[in-house]
């Protein structure tokens, strides 16, 4: 093969192999996740952004390759880039999230920033191996087993999820209930009002951050015009003042003439 550039517009080039033994390899390219909106699980400084991922790669493997650099916390796969949440699904056979398939993007969290600073600094020259044999990759009839057999839960499995699922279900069900009873006046007409703790401000998604400025700017409208109304009346009533002193004036300059004690 055609040796490659170690950068392509500010990613880094790096040669992956499915084996050791293997002859040909497979480009992948990696950067620093850093994007202007948070996201908590994809946290800025401790995620690398990886693309042209090959359909082989499982989340066991891939994280099993980035250990070499430091400790990996989370491997998110995804069929593209985006801002949404990658969070994987709570109860997965409740779930309607589809996993993802052929080629794709990964984040690859590190516990700490150094792991991050080590992938970046990684040489070109070293390959990376997917499939070891601590670790390996299966193929053929091995992974059609394998495929097949995750078809059929155990009952065993599938009743811990069941629980686990009503049990959220309980528990989003009470919350709701006491925030209702909460703004219920009691017997003398009161509503309790507790206090919130103070939460932190943090950077918002794309979406949120859309809706907050937009009602904000909306605010901002209703209070100019609520001033430019004000400065209307004000003057409307200052004029209205104006004229009844006249008025009254005239009134007396014209008594003061009936009484001729008036001295043009």
């Amino acid at each position: 093969m055609e040796d490659c550039p170690e950068n392509v517009q500010g990613f880094k080039v790096m040669r992956l192999k499915f084996k050791e033994e293997s002859k040909s390899y497979h480009h992948i390219l990696w950067k620093r996740h850093n994007v202007r909106v948070y996201d908590e699980l994809k946290p800025p400084g401790r995620t690398l952004f990886v693309v042209n991922v090959p359909p082989y790669c499982t989340e066991s493997n891939f994280k099993h390759i980035f250990m070499k650099y430091g400790k990996v916390d989370n491997i998110y796969f995804q069929k593209k880039p985006s801002l949404d949440s990658t969070a994987p699904p709570k109860h997965p056979h409740f779930s309607l999230v589809n996993p993802v398939e052929g080629f794709k993007v990964a984040y690859v969290v590190f516990t700490k920033p150094d792991g991050l600073s080590h992938a970046m600094s990684a040489s070109p020259s070293n390959d990376l191996i997917l499939s070891t044999t601590a670790n390996p990759v299966a193929t053929g009839i091995k992974k059609w087993h394998q495929e097949y057999n995750s078809l059929y839960v155990s009952p065993e499995q599938l009743s811990t999820e069941i629980k686990s699922v009503m049990e959220s279900y309980e528990k989003e069900k009470e919350e709701v209930e006491k925030a209702a009873k909460e703004d219920e006046p009691d017997e003398d007409g009161w509503i309790t009002v507790n206090s919130k703790k103070t939460v932190k401000p943090k950077l918002l998604k794309e979406n949120e951050f859309k809706k907050k400025t937009k009602r904000k700017k909306k605010k901002q409208a209703e209070l100019v015009k609520f001033y430019a109304f004000q400065q209307r009346q004000s003057k409307i009533d200052k004029l209205a003042q104006l004229r009844k002193r006249f008025e009254e004036d005239k009134k007396r300059i014209n008594m003061m003439k009936s009484t001729r004690k008036f001295k043009p």
